[in-house]
């Protein structure tokens, strides 16, 4: 996400003073997640990972719920935490435009994975994420030290295909996998270039053809970039309740057969 000038060691200094309060102002949290691993076997947290699912503008998107139908059955058990970012149920142009806001849940969530981290160094933490809450985590993302993240999924991202990704790539130990279609015309087309991207871009989304990998990178940013996994819609999608549209890729058939694979351990 774009960031005025002068704000980073502001938003740096923030993101800090929300992990600390997460944990000082926050103590049924603590308390929580501590009595959840002590009452399970050891070796539980090590193979049950946790999946954060970041849902698109408007509020409208039952993807956590679709994702607990659809991991178990392809044989995982993350904990799934729907993180609610959104003004509320049907704003979405709010959401999409409101990039302080934006940028202020991104923060949250990040101060979030790092109160998950510390609870349980060991325990891998995965995100999947679509539409406009794939600028928000990619923004969250960007905070995090190098390698906290198993993985990031986004689904349909509505943000501009330019966006650079080298900062949340670094902080993902497998990299990030980017599901789009040349078929999502109508929302990640023709509407994020009349309204604009979750990064306040206006034109054609990154989940529509796909993120533009940058020329002249470096060897070391090189090798960021090929942990870029970029996976285009295709007709055998249709069976799995994906006919290349904005819906598809929240679709419980699609997470399962699709996406579930890119969660694993």
């Amino acid at each position: 996400m774009p960031d005025p000038a002068g704000r980073g060691i502001i938003r740096l200094i923030r993101l800090a003073v929300l992990t600390l309060l997460s944990i000082l102002a926050c103590p049924a949290l603590a308390p929580r997640l501590s009595a959840a691993k002590a009452a399970a076997p050891p070796e539980d947290t090590t193979r049950r990972g946790l999946l954060l699912v970041v849902g698109g503008v408007g509020g409208l998107e039952l993807m956590a719920n679709a994702a607990q139908w659809a991991l178990p059955r392809a044989g995982i058990h993350h904990e799934v935490h729907d993180f609610i970012w959104t003004h509320g149920k049907g704003k979405i142009l709010s959401d999409l435009q409101d990039a302080r806001h934006c940028l202020k849940k991104a923060d949250e969530l990040a101060a979030q994975i790092l109160l998950f981290k510390a609870d349980d160094l060991d325990r891998p933490i995965y995100i999947l994420a679509k539409s406009g809450g794939t600028g928000l985590v990619l923004a969250a993302a960007e905070q995090l030290p190098p390698n906290t993240i198993e993985r990031i999924v986004l689904l349909s991202a509505a943000v501009s295909p330019t966006y650079d990704l080298r900062p949340a790539l670094r902080a993902t130990e497998h990299g990030i996998v980017s599901f789009y279609s040349p078929l999502d015309r109508f929302i990640l087309g023709w509407g994020t270039s009349r309204f604009g991207t979750i990064d306040r871009v206006y034109g054609p989304s990154a989940g529509l053809n796909g993120f533009i990998i940058p020329r002249d990178l470096d060897a070391q940013d090189r090798a960021l970039y090929d942990r870029l996994i970029q996976v285009r819609w295709n007709p055998r999608m249709i069976l799995e309740g994906h006919t290349g549209g904005h819906l598809g890729t929240g679709m419980p058939i699609f997470l399962e057969k699709e996406v579930a694979p890119w969660l694993k351990p």
